[in-house]
């Protein structure tokens, strides 16, 4: 960097610095696109029934969001959580790619039909209370959820995995740390100052013994393959890798091979 740049910096920083109060607020500007309900949730596939779900969380928020459920009881489930602009109903008619199982789609908050407003822990937290109501509901095999994140998704996925019990995870686009891509797309010191939620999946992938299925699109703008790579070396569990050379960011699912590998990968035992 030259020396003009840094101190062009500098100055940034401090003009923004004694904003550091409201960051989270602009942080959420810049991470969260939030969408809302184009319409009723898409009727699942044939033979194939869906509930609506609502948990309620502390602060009177309550997410909402769907579960579709297979023609064979009990099943094995698995949470999807979605990038940050993504309304997750039109995943309901979708439902038979993911292996057979189960699939739990509850919309962030401020998404959708979910109340609230999005940040790193009320994600989590939300992750995880779908999670034990999941575990605690009759018609789910005991021991048998798994986790499947998209971009942004995937470093609540590792948080979720990290503190309960979840039998395989499925990541799309992931990420080290959400500060690490911000940082190949800003200068480090600004994305210091101004990213509050870390979202550090790297640091807790070495103890996650579960297996692991990354997918990571060619040409990605907007997260690194690199990045995703960072986070693969670190797993400590079975892993395999999967790079669609052709892909961007946005249309990986378009690709027949994405759902093909999902789909046997979330169907193995």
């Amino acid at each position: 960097m030259s020396d003009r740049a840094r101190r062009v910096l500098a100055l940034g920083l401090v003009v923004l610095l004694p904003m550091l109060p409201g960051c989270r607020q602009l942080q959420n500007a810049l991470l969260f696109h939030p969408q809302p309900l184009a319409g009723p949730a898409p009727a699942p596939p044939a033979g194939w029934s869906v509930e609506p779900v609502a948990l309620a969380r502390p602060g009177g928020v309550t997410v909402r969001g769907w579960l579709a459920l297979p023609p064979r009881s009990p099943a094995r489930a698995v949470i999807y959580l979605g990038g940050n602009a993504e309304e997750v109903s039109w995943l309901v008619a979708s439902a038979d790619r993911f292996g057979g199982r189960a699939v739990a789609l509850v919309n962030y908050r401020g998404f959708g039909g979910s109340d609230g407003k999005p940040g790193e822990e009320a994600l989590v937290g939300d992750a995880i209370a779908l999670h034990d109501a999941l575990a605690a509901r009759s018609g789910i095999e005991p021991g048998g959820i798994a986790v499947m994140g998209r971009s942004l998704g995937t470093g609540i996925a590792v948080r979720l995995a990290s503190q309960r019990p979840v039998d395989r995870a499925v990541l799309v686009s992931p990420y080290d740390s959400i500060e690490a891509v911000g940082a190949h797309h800003f200068p480090s010191a600004l994305v210091r100052a101004l990213i509050a939620d870390r979202y550090d999946a790297k640091s807790l992938a070495p103890a996650l013994r579960i297996p692991l299925l990354a997918i990571a699109a060619g040409r990605d703008d907007i997260i690194p393959e690199a990045r995703s790579r960072e986070l693969y070396r670190a797993w400590g569990g079975q892993k395999r890798w999967i790079s669609l050379p052709q892909a961007g960011h946005n249309d990986l699912q378009a690709r027949p091979e994405f759902w093909r590998d999902i789909g046997s990968f979330l169907a193995a035992r």
